[in-house]
């Protein structure tokens, strides 16, 4: 077996929010060094921090939440990574990606190459998206496809918005014959190799949400 690799990003204070959200507050609770018995953190973000999920109840009032999917559909055996490199604000279209999807895909990964911005205010100001096209044709052709990942901040480039929100409808909605097709955003594809066979995402497991921060580890 290959070692184990990380596809998300660790959460911190610095860690990039959309819209450029600075509500992030991970903090010492105790310190050992201040004699207290143990080492300890207080954790205060959104749920749409740093590398995380986004499920149907995100968008839509009766649609699946957190808790409503089994362990089981965390677990991908058939990931595809799409290199589709990306200016500002560009947005990546069906026929980007449409000759390198597999048939049997369950998680279709698309590497930018945006990640190497994390660290700079155009991240999350100008960030590529995903065009409202590329969704409706995945749900319509590709059923097998259940999760879709990026190493952009969103969905919706900040620069078009409104194109952003409703992808993020044609992903997530029950209107096709096809499941809905789960989000997460702000990934760490840089390593990724086709080597790579399984993909097991790790939401943290929080009642009534619509999504939630998470770890990745691929094989």
């Amino acid at each position: 077996m290959n070692k184990p690799i990380y596809l998300s990003h660790p959460l911190s204070n610095d860690t990039p929010l959309y819209g450029g959200a600075r509500n992030i507050n991970i903090e010492q609770n105790t310190c050992i060094c201040n004699g207290d018995t143990a080492n300890s953190l207080t954790l205060s973000f959104p749920n749409h921090a740093g590398t995380h999920v986004d499920v149907p109840y995100h968008f839509f009032t009766n649609g699946k939440k957190l808790t409503d999917y089994d362990a089981s559909q965390w677990i991908f055996n058939k990931p595809k990574l799409i290199d589709v490199p990306c200016e500002d604000g560009y947005l990546v279209t069906y026929n980007d990606i449409s000759e390198k999807i597999n048939n049997d895909t369950d998680l279709l990964l698309i590497r930018t190459g945006y990640e190497k911005f994390r660290h700079k205010p155009k991240y999350w100001q100008k960030n590529p998206g995903l065009c409202v096209d590329l969704a409706k044709q995945l749900r319509l052709k590709h059923s097998n496809i259940q999760a879709i990942g990026m190493d952009i901040i969103s969905v919706t480039s900040r620069l078009y918005r409104d194109e952003g929100r409703e992808a993020h409808r044609e992903f997530l909605g029950c209107h096709y014959i096809s499941d809905p097709i789960v989000i997460i955003e702000d990934m760490s594809l840089i390593n990724y190799n086709n080597k790579i066979s399984q993909v097991v995402i790790m939401p943290i497991m929080i009642s009534d949400a619509d999504g939630a921060p998470c770890t990745i580890i691929a094989y």
